[in-house]
């Protein structure tokens, strides 16, 4: 069963061949190595919350996780593609990002006008087409 420690901001989930500590961000560029001090600090908050917790030698991962220059999520038609909508870019907050940006997307493709102010969070906010 997975498992949140809130005080230590770190979660547990049992895996096929271990348990997966996760919870930490490093705000780093996509050229930068991993800083694995970070995991093994999540190694010592797993063995103080479980501590007879045996394991064998970490296997530290890490992967980018997407996000958006002014950490809005993206939503809305695509300039130049018609019926094509994004709906992206929640970070660590889609859980509760989620049902409103479907409120507004579901607007914005069935020609409604949204309960939340689509501006914001169009994808030509970037300009990269």
């Amino acid at each position: 069963m997975p498992i949140s420690n809130k005080s230590r901001g770190f979660g547990l989930t049992p895996m096929e061949h271990g348990i997966r500590v996760a919870g930490t961000v490093e705000i780093a560029g996509l050229e930068a190595p991993p800083d694995e001090r970070r995991a093994a600090i999540l190694v010592q908050h797993a063995k103080r919350l479980f501590p007879g917790l045996e394991h064998g030698t970490p296997r530290f991962w890490m992967g980018f996780r997407p996000s958006t220059p002014d950490s809005l999520s993206v939503h809305g038609p695509i300039p130049g593609q018609p019926g094509l909508f994004l709906a992206f870019g929640h970070g660590h907050f889609g859980m509760t990002g989620g049902p409103p940006s479907g409120k507004l997307v579901a607007a914005l493709v069935s020609g409604k006008r949204p309960e939340i102010d689509p501006g914001p969070y169009a994808a030509d906010r970037f300009r990269a087409w």
